[in-house]
């Protein structure tokens, strides 16, 4: 998002540590095999199999449209690290809703060359079939979930969904600790936890109390899936500072938060690529 400063918008983006990645860009050490700037992921890969609970005469044209799609080897292509960061609420969105889409995977090396061709310089960036390109992962987040039939039609749920996707975004309260020194990161972020997260998790936990099954009614929506994402990237390890057991003491939002990732579809897809950081956001062992 242009809300905060991207790590890799700076003169000095070589010198950038891993948890400016994550605050800024991405979540998770990047595997030494992706070499070249561009990774074609195979169609097996590109969704996971779909978790349909739902459907409705609109939604089966929504399929015959995603069939079409997939004729295609240039669909949707999402530009990003290989980290989970600012993509992963699309990636899983895109996967839940059986929407096939290809990753291109930048890393440190490669990404300098690539950059003047964004929209705005920065990634994610959503590559529409016709060559244009949707910036801002909010933006995107939004478009896919429309597109996986995760965005709910009726207007207030659609609004449920917003508030609980802009209420669990915890980076910006880190924004400002990512050019600390370790030590002094350490120190404030564990101070912010106490000022800032506590009571952030506290409103959380109230709304996901007073909620049906999901944040915005009885079916899944993208506000779940960022609220997810969001939750398992706080214990992911990812932000020195931040304890991985936060959640104990959160048991609403540990519970949630183990049922969203029970899902078929999201179970499978950290099955898949569960390394590093992103073992976060498998279930929670039995």
């Amino acid at each position: 998002n242009n809300r905060y400063p991207r790590a890799y918008q700076y003169p000095n983006w070589h010198r950038i540590t891993m948890d400016h990645y994550a605050i800024h860009s991405a979540h998770s050490v990047m595997p030494t095999r992706w070499t070249s700037s561009r990774r074609h992921v195979p169609s097996s890969q590109r969704c996971a199999p779909a978790l349909l609970q739902h459907k409705t005469a609109r939604q089966a044209g929504h399929h015959k449209l995603v069939a079409q799609a997939a004729l295609s080897e240039t669909a949707l292509k999402l530009h990003y690290f290989g980290f989970p960061g600012r993509a992963e609420a699309s990636r899983l969105c895109l996967t839940v809703g059986s929407v096939p889409y290809e990753e291109v995977i930048y890393t440190r090396e490669t990404w300098p060359e690539h950059k003047g061709q964004m929209p705005f310089g920065q990634v994610p960036v959503l590559e529409m079939e016709d060559g244009k390109m949707l910036a801002e992962s909010l933006a995107i987040e939004r478009y896919a979930a429309k597109l996986a039939g995760l965005y709910p039609e009726d207007p207030l749920k659609a609004a449920l969904a917003d508030q609980a996707a802009f209420l669990s975004d915890i980076w910006e309260v880190f924004a400002h600790t990512i050019y600390m020194p370790l030590a002094q990161k350490i120190a404030v972020r564990r101070e912010l936890l106490v000022t800032k997260i506590a009571p952030k998790l506290q409103n959380l936990t109230k709304l996901l109390e007073t909620s049906d099954e999901y944040v915005a009614g009885d079916k899944l929506s993208y506000g779940d899936i960022v609220v997810f994402v969001s939750l398992s990237s706080l214990i992911s390890g990812i932000l020195p500072g931040v304890p991985r057991d936060l959640l104990e003491d959160y048991p609403v939002l540990k519970a949630y938060r183990n049922r969203i990732a029970s899902i078929p579809a999201i179970k499978e897809f950290y099955e898949k690529r569960g390394e590093g950081f992103r073992a976060a956001f498998k279930p929670d062992a039995a």
